[in-house]
């Protein structure tokens, strides 16, 4: 079966403009004031974003995987970048970026030929 692999990468203004915009559909409140920090947890791969108001402790709100996920879905499909719906995607760091890996697999040739190696 033939497969193919793709690796989209994310910078960080994206993950946080697509968190922003992710909080925002699903209706959760963010606090007031400037995001100014991102922290990424390598085990569980949930992201929390800092915002600073002036004179103020910053304030975290964490996202887990999941809401990471739809959030970077949710951006490539606004930012015209193509994820095939049936294609397997993983989140992954790849050199200290977030990045999706993207699997397209395609179904095997009707005929079965066997092939020798000599």
């Amino acid at each position: 079966m033939t497969s193919e692999y793709r690796i989209v990468f994310f910078d960080d203004r994206e993950l946080v403009v697509a968190l922003i915009e992710h909080a925002r559909t699903q209706g959760t409140k963010l606090p007031p004031g400037q995001a100014n920090r991102l922290s990424i947890d390598r085990e569980s791969f949930s992201v929390k974003l800092f915002f600073r108001k002036k004179g103020a402790e910053p304030v975290a709100v964490e996202f887990h995987s999941a809401a990471l996920a739809q959030a970077l879905i949710r951006h490539c499909k606004k930012a015209g970048i193509p994820l095939p719906v049936k294609a397997n995607k993983e989140l992954r760091l790849v050199d200290d970026r977030v990045a999706f890996v993207v699997e397209l697999s395609r179904p095997p040739t009707e005929t079965l030929i066997p092939v020798e190696y000599v």
